[in-house]
């Protein structure tokens, strides 16, 4: 099983355990049971009775809600290694579905929390995870509401490029439309956002589902964020 401390991937706020410590990786191995999932294939749906938790073993998922005039928006894309499906009340607020082939443990909701009101450290990493999620869901507001096309999806990317084994080449389980519906934007604008990044150099899109990052500088200027100083810097290398 995939493993990772508590860190969180800044678009979702969803958050990992400590696997690897010796208590948690107990704790998870001895309750998980691991669900293989195509895309969409439903993880749980709006409404649906909290009675598990989750962590991404492989692939993409996101959690989305329906809204009212038939639109869907997506509140977040669940990595490999994010543990998500908190919730405050009985029932779940949004839906969980898998974007491609997709690995996904549960983990019954009611025997973790007995574990977590036995164990003070275990129960406090699962208060951070509420707490960082609502800390990304601040930085999801500022993205919608604040930032221009351009730079909405400038930011998706520099946020994919964080999580990538390779800094310079992201894969993309997501489709355009799926973005568009995490970024509040429409599928041909989320296309011609990409095709105008490339026109500039900062990518390029060697296939539908993947881009090459050329200029990380520029980039991370076009999303209106500073470069992180430990990934390398990529400066139009190779430009097709």
């Amino acid at each position: 099983m995939s493993t990772q401390t508590i860190a969180m991937h800044p678009s979702s706020g969803a958050v990992c355990l400590n696997a690897d410590a010796a208590g948690d990786a107990d704790i998870l191995r001895s309750l998980g049971t691991i669900q293989s999932l195509s895309r969409n294939g439903r993880i749980y749906a709006e409404g649906d009775e909290t009675d598990a938790w989750y962590r991404i073993v492989s692939g993409t998922a996101c959690l989305y809600r329906i809204m009212p005039d038939g639109r869907r928006q997506i509140g977040v894309f669940l990595l490999p290694g994010d543990f998500f499906g908190f919730e405050a009340g009985p029932t779940h607020r949004f839906a969980a579905e898998a974007l491609g082939d997709t690995k996904v443990v549960r983990y019954p909701r009611n025997r973790l929390e007995r574990i977590a009101d036995k164990d003070p450290d275990f129960g406090r990493r699962l208060r951070d995870i509420a707490c960082q999620r609502l800390d990304a869901a601040h930085d999801q507001l500022l993205l919608l509401g604040r930032k221009t096309a351009l730079e909405k999806v400038a930011s998706f990317l520099m946020e994919m490029i964080r999580h990538a084994p390779d800094s310079a080449f992201v894969h993309l389980d997501m489709s355009r439309g799926d973005i568009g519906d995490y970024l509040g934007l429409t599928l041909e604008t989320v296309s011609r956002m990409f095709s105008q990044m490339k026109h500039l150099g900062a990518i390029a899109l060697p296939a539908a589902n993947a881009v090459r990052v050329l200029d990380h500088e520029m980039l991370a200027s076009i999303a209106g964020e500073a470069v992180d100083e430990s990934t390398p810097v990529l400066r139009a290398v190779g430009r097709a």
